[in-house]
């Protein structure tokens, strides 16, 4: 495997008071906006200051495999402990992010989504990988001891961070005889006919060119042994910019979904803004040689799972 081009954070070198210098110089030359100042706008990246999740976010404009799994794991451990990953209560703007947020609250439902599927999977001799594979969540919270006795759980990142991360949470799950971590690109993937599943959780939201989502899709497909399945999602795309929305509005706040914007849009700037539809996915994996193309959606119907069978 080749290393590539991280596209879900920044990982920038610079110190944290520049990029803040550097973010409010920004937001200062774009003026006030109709639905919100400038000072207030200058406030809210005071607020994210003031916690870890906040500071990662201004500085790196989106998530590493740590940060991915405290959100994923939030609804299980922050949301009933009540505190962050210092110890502390959250503050009003954290709590915010971790509880209300549409897109954080989707990719929640999505992960609950992402292990049913997988779990469907575990079999004796399996071999299960996950790319970009974070901390392998994913995988690592799978079902497994007591199921079987020998499968394979790989995962393949760019980020050699998040592979020590993996790695010390395939530990504490009693798992780590079960793994294999390799650093390396999803788009320079060379297995062929390896994998019983290939699970992807968010990739898609990274990469803005439809070419070469569909050479990723060719790419798993590859990777797949007959029978195999690709468990995979994508951001669907916000009304006003689509005329076929598939939004569901009735379960969203116009509230959260203007602060929403505000935070991750005009503050941060993050990088998962790369939206896709139902049909079209359906058509990049049909045509990537995908079959029995299921959905399964959040109740908002903003981050659809998907599973293809080769």
């Amino acid at each position: 495997m080749s290393q590539g081009n991280l596209l879900s954070h920044e990982m920038s070198q610079e110190s944290f008071d520049y990029t803040v210098e550097k973010v409010n110089a920004r937001i200062i030359a774009q003026g006030d906006k109709p639905y919100i100042s400038v000072q207030q706008q200058l406030d809210i990246v005071k607020q994210l200051s003031a916690f870890d999740l906040g500071r990662f976010l201004l500085q790196n404009q989106g998530l590493n495999g740590r940060w991915n799994h405290y959100v994923l794991s939030h609804p299980f451990k922050g949301r009933w402990t009540r505190r962050n990953n210092q110890g502390k209560p959250f503050t009003a703007l954290e709590n915010y992010i971790l509880n209300s947020t549409p897109v954080v609250c989707a990719t929640q439902e999505r992960h609950e989504i992402f292990l049913r599927e997988n779990q469907k999977m575990v079999k004796e001799g399996a071999k299960l990988a996950c790319i970009p594979c974070g901390m392998m969540g994913e995988l690592l919270y799978l079902k497994i001891i007591n199921h079987v006795e020998s499968i394979k759980l790989i995962g393949i990142d760019l980020d050699p961070h998040a592979l020590q991360d993996a790695q010390q949470l395939a530990q504490e799950r009693g798992l780590d005889h079960f793994v294999e971590l390799h650093v390396g690109d999803a788009w320079n993937l060379d297995a062929f006919d390896e994998f019983d599943l290939l699970s992807c959780n968010g990739l898609i939201t990274y990469e803005p060119n439809e070419q070469r989502v569909e050479q990723l899709y060719r790419l798993f497909y590859k990777s797949l042994k007959f029978g195999g399945k690709l468990v995979t999602s994508f951001l669907t795309t916000p009304p006003g910019v689509t005329e076929h929305c598939e939004w569901n509005m009735a379960v969203l706040k116009p509230y959260d979904l203007l602060l929403q914007k505000i935070v991750m849009v005009d503050i941060i700037d993050a990088r998962f803004q790369c939206y896709s539809s139902t049909d079209l996915t359906r058509k990049q994996l049909l045509k990537a040689g995908f079959s029995d193309i299921l959905f399964f959606y959040d109740r908002a119907r903003m981050f659809p799972t998907v599973v293809a069978t080769k």
